[in-house]
């Protein structure tokens, strides 16, 4: 039977994924982007996956794990972001923005997920909520930005 901290490493470790994935699929948006505006966006919002995955790194170090450097079994499950340079093959930037939009959709579910936890510890909860707004102010940004578009 798994113990609490288990649970918490697991979880965390697959936010961990979550944030890598996020930081890849940002940094190909950039790339792809043709709106500097876009771009800039883009790049600000990898910068800050990489800084969550960082974060979540120690706070799986603080439960006695090992971080999750690349993507295990559970972030295999779910990753919006894996093929995005495909889905941005067409060169369009509603494109992009509508890839964006499925990954953090997907990174939000993950968050709202792991913060129904119980045994998660106080400290933890804050960050993970701290994240999860960002996640949340750059969704509404993305969302935005393809609206005006359309």
């Amino acid at each position: 039977m798994a113990t609490n901290h288990e649970i918490n490493v697991e979880g965390l470790n697959h936010l961990v994924t979550i944030a890598n994935d996020g930081e890849k699929g940002y940094n190909t948006a950039a790339e792809q982007a043709h709106n500097p505006i876009l771009k800039a966006a883009f790049l600000r919002m990898a910068v800050e996956r990489a800084e969550f995955a960082v974060e979540l790194k120690g706070l799986v170090r603080l439960n006695g794990g090992d971080p999750d450097t690349g993507g295990g079994p559970v972030g295999a499950l779910h990753r919006a972001w894996i093929d995005i340079k495909t889905a941005l093959s067409s060169d369009d930037d509603k494109a992009i923005l509508n890839e964006c939009i499925t990954g953090d959709k997907a990174a939000v579910n993950a968050y709202e997920t792991e913060l129904k936890d119980t045994y998660l510890p106080v400290e933890h909860r804050a960050v993970l909520e701290r994240q999860l707004k960002i996640i949340k102010d750059a969704l509404f940004t993305v969302e935005s930005e393809l609206r005006q578009l359309e």
